[in-house]
């Protein structure tokens, strides 16, 4: 009998050491997955919190096209909001005539970055708009 208590022990080590090696990976395995999905979400946000800092640059441009001077802001503009670097990087007038009526047409081009290119939390988002003046 205590032949076959031997030989059974021998297996029960090898039963074990692989259940340890399944359960470690699998454990391996939710965390990476966990940290991509953490990591996802705080990108997704930081993109939408860079929209609406260059959100925020073109109204600031659109108030001073309609209010103050009636032409585009000196290039470079540059104001902080939350973090983000907004910048004006263009601002064209076109004058318009259409149907008798004449306007102008301001090309806007306003970014917002935060962080330095090729850091894992660089961000760099830019929009471009027709405003009427």
């Amino acid at each position: 009998m205590s032949n076959e208590k031997r030989s059974m022990s021998g297996f029960t080590l090898i039963s074990t050491l692989f259940l340890l090696v399944v359960v470690s990976s699998l454990a391996a395995y939710l965390v990476n997955l966990s940290t991509a999905q953490h990591f996802s979400s705080a990108v997704s946000i930081n993109a939408v919190r860079a929209r609406h800092a260059a959100l925020s640059g073109l109204e600031w441009v659109a108030y001073r096209i309609g209010n103050v001077s009636n032409t585009c802001p000196p290039i470079p503009s540059a104001m902080t909001v939350e973090g983000f670097a907004v910048t004006l990087d263009s601002c064209n007038a076109s004058d318009i005539l259409e149907g008798g009526v004449n306007y102008r047409l301001y090309d806007v081009t306003v970014s917002a970055q935060r962080g330095a290119f090729g850091d894992a939390d660089y961000i760099n988002l830019a929009i471009r708009a027709n405003l009427r003046g």
